[in-house]
């Protein structure tokens, strides 16, 4: 649970043995026929193979068919393009190397995303570049290079799309499972308020439980959209989740401003939990609901009706009304009903970046890794591509995402170079090398998705084998040390030296995105109160949950200098505020007061008002005066809202101009 939220996280439901075996498949076959035929260079489709098992997209046959083979046509055209560059010399090579890769990393994108995801075409392209530029080859042989590359990408987009399509129910199963076991985790963190001191276990509660189920959710939904083609059972399994999660909040946030739970009010939990346990059961066997689960929800409907804690019955009420939603049909009155139908699956939208990121970027990593290539030719070292590669991957627009990068990999490495240490201590040939490469390759692939670290176990003695298959060396531990290190040396030094990341602008943008969401979800709950339809506060909640994660995952990548302990507890009394405001806003829905219906579009009106005011101080870094409340004090969720403004006031005037900040900017 401590990695969801982080830069990489761990995502064990992303597990993908079928993807594995499909890549083992094809990158065999392919060594099988180099090593048969005595055509060593053929070993080159193997690798384009592998790369285009880290390009498939999942989803449908059609679209990863498409995808895949644009990287096929793509990566042969530049591995070729490179290697016959680099026929005409260093300067040629460097030339064709810095030209080649800025062009690929401008067709790559840099979207914020929760957890690891398929790699991209442009960026598996560059990494060709690098790989066709080490191959100097006059015209005809970077041509057959080429062509080698084409058909080891065009075997595996016939295994993958045609002989051995996707059509296993795993991801989508594992993935429920993986979210409901969250909320159960989540549910469990809730009833030991009780039993620790507050301050420590509301903090996990507020801070770590609640982001780790969020960020499952998010990731469950771009499963849904993209590997389970948008499924309406899964996807309305995930929105039933995101209600629950709801429910959950406004538990907290009721918890959080009273007393220890009454006695019928922990029984109640301990029902709920006994619930959530059989779900996960019934889950993991491929059903999504049964008959004993659809009566034991409808009867802690009943029970969470008769509860003398209104917040806490009508809570317990939602969250039966949302587990008896999962068979499709529910008796519960009408409100429910609507309830129940809340979300409707969604193909997620990626935000398009600022187009001087990309291109900053682009140009960063060219740098960076031109450099690279130079130094390793300047002072011969030996396989100085794989350093190359290691200063193209580490590179992420932000520096603190970069370091993390770094740190992965290195801890990758340094376990994978033991592996390999023992793989070649026989000394093995071709044939004992393929049958080693060979599982190792589908290891890599069924973890792609899953972490980056344990990615790179796996693919580092792959990687070094298949290197040394194709061009032998001595010492393939030392020179992996080596060229590593040099990579991760110049790709930090790029990052603090080619367009620095200005660390007041990222984190301005995200908490003005995570301002804006929370504050639109609470205006969204006021104005939900008097319709029916309740799929715009729906989104609006998600988009609040997004919101508040990215701020967090941006304020834990700043590096905060000496004497900068006042600005780092302003930043956190933002988080805390923003959580509040989600957390208020929840127990709102829940009881859905709808008896003012003029006042609460007043202040719906007033939190747009003050979202947008200080949306604008965040921008300019400078203190306005903000919009006076309504009310005097107002209840909860108004208290809520002016927390969050003073929030950000204090954060602005620690960060203000000439404050010191993140990164040593100001």
């Amino acid at each position: 649970m401590w990695t969801e939220g982080q830069a990489y996280a761990v995502a064990p439901e992303q597990l993908d043995i079928i993807d594995g075996g499909r890549a083992a498949i094809s990158i065999g076959l392919l060594l099988a026929c180099a090593i048969g035929f005595d055509l060593p260079d053929l070993a080159f489709g193997a690798v384009a193979a592998f790369w285009t098992c880290l390009c498939d997209p999942f989803g449908g046959s059609w679209s990863r068919f498409q995808t895949m083979a644009k990287f096929a046509v793509l990566g042969a055209i530049v591995f070729a393009l490179s290697s016959f560059g680099a026929h005409f010399g260093t300067v040629a090579a460097t030339v064709t190397l810095f030209a080649l890769v800025a062009l690929c990393c401008l067709g790559r994108s840099y979207v914020p995303a929760f957890g690891p995801g398929p790699a991209q075409g442009s960026f598996i392209s560059a990494i060709a570049v690098v790989i066709g530029v080490s191959t100097p080859r006059p015209l005809e042989g970077a041509v057959e290079l080429g062509g080698y590359f084409l058909l080891g990408a065009a075997v595996t987009i016939v295994i993958s799309t045609l002989i051995w399509p996707n059509h296993t129910n795993a991801p989508g199963r594992l993935m429920l499972v993986m979210i409901y076991t969250r909320l159960r985790t989540m549910l469990s963190a809730l009833t030991d308020l009780d039993r620790a001191p507050v301050s420590a276990a509301w903090l996990q509660y507020e801070t770590l439980t609640r982001r780790a189920v969020r960020i499952a959710i998010e990731r469950g939904r771009q499963i849904v959209a993209r590997r389970l083609l948008g499924s309406r059972s899964h996807g309305h399994a995930v929105d039933v989740a995101a209600r629950l999660f709801a429910v959950l909040i406004a538990l907290g946030q009721h918890r959080k401003g009273s007393e220890k739970f009454a006695g019928d009010d922990v029984s109640l939990l301990r029902d709920l939990d006994e619930l959530l346990r059989q779900l996960i059961d019934c889950l993991d066997s491929g059903a999504t609901t049964s008959d004993p689960i659809n009566q034991k929800a409808s009867l802690l409907y009943s029970r969470a009706c008769e509860s003398q804690n209104k917040v806490f019955g009508r809570c317990i009420a939602g969250s039966a009304i949302a587990l008896v939603s999962l068979a499709g049909t529910s008796s519960l009155p009408s409100r429910q009903e609507t309830e129940s139908k809340r979300l409707s699956p969604r193909t997620l939208r990626k935000p398009t970046m600022p187009s001087s990121v990309v291109w900053q970027q682009a140009l960063r990593v060219t740098t960076a890794v031109t450099a690279c290539h130079l130094i390793g030719i300047w002072f011969d070292v030996t396989l100085s591509y794989w350093g190359t590669i290691a200063t193209l991957v580490v590179m992420q627009p932000a520096f603190g995402n970069t370091w993390a990068r770094v740190i992965e990999r290195a801890t990758g490495t340094l376990l994978g170079g033991l592996v390999t240490a023992v793989l070649l201590m026989g000394s093995p040939g071709h044939v004992m090398m393929t049958l080693m490469i060979v599982p190792l390759a589908a290891a890599v692939i069924a973890l792609r998705t899953v972490n980056y670290a344990l990615f790179m176990i796996f693919l580092t003695p792959m990687f070094m084998l298949l290197s040394d298959l194709i061009r032998p060396a001595d010492d393939l531990i030392l020179l992996r040390a080596v060229n590593e290190s040099l990579g991760a040396l110049f790709g930090v030094v790029a990052s603090i030296l080619v367009f620095p990341t200005n660390e007041r602008v990222a984190i301005s943008d995200a908490l003005r995105a995570a301002v804006s969401a929370n504050m639109s979800f609470a205006a969204s709950v006021l104005r939900s109160s008097h319709r029916s339809d309740l799929t715009e506060t729906a989104k609006a909640q998600a988009d609040a949950g997004v919101g508040s994660s990215r701020a967090e995952v941006a304020a834990a990548g700043l590096s905060f200098g000496k004497g900068a302990a006042t600005t780092a507890d302003s930043l956190k009394g933002i988080l805390s505020a923003l959580r509040n405001v989600c957390g208020a806003s929840a127990v709102f829905e829940i009881l859905g007061n709808g008896d003012h219906p003029g006042i609460d579009g007043q202040r719906a009106d007033h939190y747009q008002a003050m979202s947008s005011a200080l949306e604008m101080q965040l921008r300019t870094w400078t203190l306005r005066d903000l919009p006076k409340p309504l009310t005097d004090p107002g209840d909860a969720l108004d208290q809520a809202v002016a927390d969050l403004a003073l929030a950000v006031q204090a954060f602005i005037r620690s960060y203000g101009r000439g404050s010191k900040i993140p990164g040593g900017h100001s």
